[in-house]
């Protein structure tokens, strides 16, 4: 008598999708993405919530059929639309433009600095991987990831900034020129490559994640301020003199300066604003002060409420000959500006030098891995 013996066949094991260097990428840094996932999932979520109710109220106030935004049948509709969300479309862009730098900061400083200050990058380098193709996996995969994850981000936020386009435009720095367009992705690109080239220098976390806070602050924050607007020459404009329809704008910041200007066009970016005497001359803020006493302007406190330091867009009603005035006397209001036109222009000369930056990070981080790391 015979018995036969059954035998379970052995289950095949599951086929990975991704193999290799990019699995064992996804594996090391899984919560590291999935962290900037979720950080970008609570940002878009928001967005989508507020830029629903915000482009409903823009359909329901008439601003998409009361003609002219700026003109008298939409001054009304107007300033109750910017009283529910002018607040946060000035703050929100500050906030957000911060997030390319938290991400290079947390994914991109940690990214070589922890193997190096753990030791496990001589077992990864020993599992028939070089080191050169070690260090590139990283970088391109997880760059590829956030850079990705960023542009959708900005594109959510030009369509949640719709409404204002046509508003306050969005050429001025630290608001939605920092979160559209292109620079904001490649802001990521360049914190990300700029942490892991902090974390291969210092090889430690902790330091490393510092040092690309400061670095990346250092480069963006002179680039907001102070060079953009060198990509191209402002346009410069002279108010035609003698008309009592020539706007005027007077800043106050405080009790010693003042400027005095024309307004620049709506969605320019206003780089300065002046008064000019018969011989070209830019008056400074004493003789400003000194103009306005003689021409008998008043500037005032109004009654129970301090001095207003904010710009003040066209005549006001004890200024309403005020540039008729001027024009006997001499002097042209000039203001400089860049247009709204411009900004794709800004943003493709500004993502570039993000993106080279990024590039010579990335070849740095990956000459000093092959040639020092040991």
């Amino acid at each position: 008598m015979s018995s036969t013996t059954l035998e379970a066949a052995p289950r095949p094991a599951r086929r990975r999708i991704v193999r290799g260097l990019p699995w064992v990428t996804w594996r090391q840094h899984r919560l590291a993405l999935i962290g900037a996932l979720l950080v970008f999932g609570a940002a878009g979520a928001f967005l989508v919530a507020d830029g629903l109710a915000m482009h409903r109220a823009f359909r329901q106030f008439g601003l998409t059929s009361c003609g002219d935004l700026f003109g008298s049948a939409c001054q009304v509709q107007l300033n109750l639309f910017q009283q529910h969300y002018q607040g946060t479309v000035e703050s929100l862009p500050q906030l957000l433009m911060l997030l390319p730098g938290l991400l290079g900061i947390f994914v991109g400083g940690p990214l070589v600095a922890r193997e190096l200050e753990s030791g496990t990058y001589r077992f990864a380098w020993t599992q028939g991987r070089s080191r050169v193709r070690w260090i590139v996996a990283k970088l391109v995969i997880l760059a590829t990831v956030l850079t990705a994850l960023a542009l959708g981000f900005s594109l959510l936020f030009t369509w949640w900034y719709g409404p204002w386009l046509s508003i306050a435009g969005r050429m001025n720095p630290g608001q939605a020129y920092e979160v559209s367009g292109l620079v904001f992705a490649a802001r990521t690109l360049f914190a990300f490559m700029l942490g892991a080239l902090a974390g291969t220098l210092i090889r430690r976390t902790v330091p490393a994640m510092a040092a690309t806070a400061a670095a990346w602050l250092a480069m963006v924050l002179p680039s907001v301020i102070w060079l953009r607007h060198l990509i191209e020459k402002p346009i410069t404009l002279l108010a035609a003199s003698g008309t009592e329809r020539t706007p005027i704008a007077i800043e106050l910041s405080n009790a010693n300066s003042i400027s005095l200007g024309t307004d620049a066009p709506h969605g320019a970016w206003e780089i300065a604003r002046w008064t000019q005497d018969a011989t070209g001359h830019h008056l400074s803020s004493s003789e400003i002060f000194a103009l306005l006493q003689k021409a008998n302007v008043n500037l005032g406190p109004p009654a129970g409420g301090p001095a207003n330091a904010g710009p003040a867009r066209g005549p006001a009603p004890d200024i309403s000959s005020f540039s008729t005035w001027l024009s006997q006397h001499g002097y042209r209001l000039g203001v400089g500006y860049q247009p709204a036109s411009r900004f794709w222009h800004f943003q493709g000369v500004e993502a570039a030098a993000y993106v080279l930056l990024a590039l010579l990070c990335a070849a740095a981080t990956i000459w000093w891995v092959r040639r020092r790391t040991a």
